[in-house]
């Protein structure tokens, strides 16, 4: 069985999609029959193609401004999650990707999952593994509760993988309320 629809929290690197982005993209399609990115920027247009030929239908640009964009991405998701209704938003494990993921946990009441390296989908079951004792040990766990489900995976967990598909639509996602957030600019 496969997921509805998954997330992820999109970055960039000199102008084009991020291969720790593209990773989770190519892993995504393999476990939904929808993945859709969210991206913080104005430069939506240029992740489109890679982020499409990787699986993606859908790129929403959230437009953050001079704020931090990981706080600016949780607020914007979770004002969108009614909505859009993802089963799952992944994140890799970046400065951003954590940031967002914790302003999110936060908004919605929800368990985060991080330092994965793996995510299956087994019938109604989700589980993130992850290597515990240096390494030593795989462990999976599954969550529970009410979705969406939040994920923080490792880069180089998965191969990024060109599907072959169009670029993605790119739409516009309304930032949510930052709160004090707000208040942390980038310099």
């Amino acid at each position: 069985m496969t997921l509805n629809k998954i997330w992820i929290i999109a970055e960039s690197e000199e102008g084009k999609a991020a291969g720790h982005t593209l990773e989770l993209v190519t892993k995504a399609r393999e476990l939904a029959t929808t993945v859709e990115c969210v991206y913080a920027g104005k430069d939506g247009d240029a992740l489109a193609a890679d982020l499409g030929a990787h699986g993606a239908t859908t790129l929403h640009v959230v437009d953050v401004g001079d704020v931090l964009p990981g706080p600016a991405l949780g607020a914007a998701i979770a004002a969108a999650v009614e909505a859009h209704q993802p089963d799952l938003v992944i994140a890799s494990q970046s400065y951003d990707g954590r940031d967002a993921l914790a302003a999110l946990s936060a908004r919605l009441g929800a368990t985060v999952l991080t330092n994965g390296t793996a995510l299956t989908v087994d019938g109604d079951t989700v589980k993130v593994g992850t290597a515990i004792f240096g390494g030593n040990t795989l462990v999976d766990t599954a969550f529970s509760g009410a979705k969406p489900y939040l994920a923080g995976i490792r880069p180089k967990s998965f191969v990024a993988e060109s599907s072959g598909g169009g670029a993605a639509a790119v739409a516009s996602l309304a930032g949510g309320d930052l709160g004090r957030a707000a208040e942390a600019k980038v310099l």
